[in-house]
């Protein structure tokens, strides 16, 4: 194994791909509605706290996803945690379906903005603020709701498959 850090002259995309492998991340489904007002989804887990004052998160969505357009200052959102028994529905918005079919999988409740029935915690967020960086948009959610629903038991993903974890002592 190489321990010499990669430099810029060298493969440093790859390496860095091959480093965020090693970040495992929570699963999340980001949901809203298009303007025609179809809802829109799509896996995430670049998906992180910002702020206790006020409550806020930020999700990074490639401007060449579908639901990317979808997104805009005062749009709102819901960014959905999965929970470990949820592997299905992350492939589903993951890309493994079509979207017009995503929203046949899985327990949703069609309101303003639809969320999951059963996901670990729904983040209700309106759009405060987008950035552009690289291939990317970082979306400021001000969260307006929170629901949190079951026991402790997020999907994981890390090096490029679900993970488990558990509960250190």
């Amino acid at each position: 194994m190489n321990s010499e850090f990669v430099s810029p002259e060298q493969d440093l995309a790859h390496a860095f791909k091959q480093a965020m492998r090693r970040l495992a991340a929570s699963v999340t489904i980001i949901t809203t509605t298009n303007s025609d007002g179809e809802p829109v989804g799509m896996t995430a887990t670049a998906v992180t706290s910002l702020s206790a004052e006020p409550p806020s998160l930020l999700a990074c969505v490639n401007r060449s996803a579908s639901i990317h357009s979808s997104f805009s200052v005062g749009r709102r959102f819901c960014v959905n945690l999965l929970g470990q028994n949820h592997s299905d529905l992350s492939f589903a918005f993951g890309g493994k379906v079509g979207p017009s079919e995503r929203f046949g999988h899985g327990d949703w409740v069609h309101a303003e903005v639809p969320y999951l029935a059963d996901a670990q915690v729904n983040f209700a967020c309106m759009v405060d603020g987008m950035f552009d960086y690289g291939t990317h948009s970082i979306i400021v959610g001000r969260l307006d709701g929170i629901r949190l629903a079951g026991e402790f038991g997020p999907l994981v993903y890390g090096d490029g498959r679900f993970i488990t974890t558990s509960i250190a002592a």
